[in-house]
């Protein structure tokens, strides 16, 4: 964890999202970590720093968006594995031997339930897929023992409305064939 927070929009309208954008950034002093077009036709904003920059931030683009909002979030203290996985990076694990793998519908959901997948059991993030060619959804894999996968996937699909999750799967004994494809 990191002591900062993320907040994020995701809106249905590019051209609107583009808008609202330069204008969270304007209203407070926060870092834009993701900002990109995802799938189908969206975008998602994605700001770090201080929990009430973040919050005013936050606020303030859910009235300037309005009817263009999909989902939001706002998560205090997020997980250090969230931020790097959204960079492409991940820790070395010496073995993978067992992974979870949820799939969401919707971007802002999914990293609210990683970030509590992360903060409540002994995993690690192996990799995270954001909209992009999934039709916008959110994928992430994490591996550890069997009951730290069970134990966090259970808690982080507790934090956000069971209709947008798509499914999820603890896969224990992974063929390293597997391992090696996926990341």
């Amino acid at each position: 964890m990191i002591n900062k927070s993320i907040g994020a929009i995701e809106f249905k309208s590019i051209a609107k999202g583009i808008e609202v954008s330069n204008e969270i950034v304007k209203k407070s002093s926060v870092e834009v970590i993701y900002l990109k077009s995802i799938c189908p036709g969206k975008i998602l904003i994605m700001i770090l720093g201080e929990t009430c920059y973040i919050k005013e931030s936050i606020d303030y683009g859910l009235t300037k968006g309005d009817e263009y909002i999909v989902d939001s979030f706002i998560i205090n203290s997020v997980s250090l594995d969230i931020i790097n996985g959204l960079k492409n990076k991940y820790k070395k694990l010496e073995s993978i031997k067992s992974i979870g793998v949820v799939e969401t519908n919707k971007v802002c959901s999914g990293l609210k339930a990683l970030n509590k997948t992360l903060k409540s059991s002994d995993v690690s993030l192996i990799k995270l897929q954001v909209s992009f060619a999934i039709g916008g959804k959110l994928v992430y894999i994490v591996s550890g023992d069997l009951s730290d996968l069970e134990i966090g996937i259970n808690e982080g699909c507790k934090v956000i409305n069971k209709k947008y999750i798509i499914n999820t799967s603890i896969i224990p004994s992974l063929n390293k064939q597997i391992i090696d494809n996926l990341i």
